[in-house]
């Protein structure tokens, strides 16, 4: 087994092995799994390469690539973007092995999460053992959303500066390099309330939300009306940690239901985000 640092030529075998290895464990349990095209992994996990280039890990068996993992680091914020290893591989110690290279080297960090499939007690027991101990669930919901009131926010353009404030405050450390990745990809709106920026909100094609962020809980799930408002009622999803209670209760109030098993995150800190629903699982 080689276990190298990734190039970008390797991303579309990446794409392959996550497809194998998420439609194994979800089958097994009776979901339907995620199917991101490849073209949408490879631009994200491209992403990860271009800012987390010595965080981001191969594993190949005879030339074949058969496991990965990816991290990024913002500040003294570390995140553990993916893990994941072809079904054939995985009791052979290659994801402790691809753990190991990702959270290596890093010394100012203070911090530490991830996001896990609450159905895979194996990985969430890999990284509880390093430390991620699980400290909220995060809820898979969709639908179609019922109009409803966004409380008096004024939709704006994207700033620099005050998304760098607003990320401060709800996720502690600076975005900026993810910005840049979800403002090409995505339309980006800046909520302000009497000239003041409380919240920003990303909506994707096909209806995706998120990252939304807040300058507090309530502004976030302000913030998630006013989007779910803007809908229309066109079909949205998006995943919601169930520490912030504000965004979670608008979107239940807004008609959306769970869909598919939650996530966990997990964290080396005692405390869930409140004031942020996040892109996903691999960008946080």
């Amino acid at each position: 087994m080689e276990i190298r640092p990734a190039v970008e030529a390797d991303l579309s075998a990446a794409h392959a092995v996550f497809r194998r290895s998420i439609e194994d464990l979800y089958e097994r349990h009776r979901f339907e799994p995620p199917r991101p095209p490849q073209d949408v992994f490879v631009r994200q996990h491209a992403h990860l390469l271009e800012h987390d280039a010595d965080r981001f890990w191969v594993a190949a068996a005879e030339g074949r690539l058969v496991g990965f993992s990816a991290a990024l680091v913002r500040e003294d914020a570390w995140f553990l973007s993916a893990l994941f290893v072809s079904p054939e591989h995985q009791a052979g110690g290659v994801g402790k092995e691809l753990l190991a290279r990702v959270w290596e080297g890093d010394s100012d960090v203070r911090h530490r999460l991830t996001i896990v499939d609450a159905i895979q007690p194996v990985s969430t027991g890999l990284y509880s053992r390093a430390g991620l101990l699980p400290v909220t669930p995060l809820m898979n919901l969709a639908g179609e959303p019922r109009a409803g009131q966004s409380h008096g926010l004024e939709p704006g353009p994207l700033d620099e500066a005050a998304l760098a404030e607003l990320d401060r405050v709800a996720y502690g450390f600076d975005r900026a390099p993810d910005h840049s990745f979800w403002r090409s990809e995505a339309r980006g709106t800046l909520w302000k309330v009497a000239g003041e920026a409380v919240a920003y909100s990303y909506r994707w094609p096909g209806g995706r939300l998120g990252p939304v962020a807040g300058r507090t809980p309530a502004a976030c799930g302000q913030a998630l009306e006013a989007e779910l408002e803007r809908a229309g009622g066109r079909f949205v999803s998006l995943i919601v940690p169930a520490s912030a209670r504000p965004a979670l209760a608008a979107a239940l109030a807004a008609g959306l239901r769970y869909s598919g098993p939650p996530g966990l995150i997990l964290s080396t800190d005692g405390a869930g985000p409140d004031a942020v629903i996040p892109y996903g699982y691999s960008l946080f």
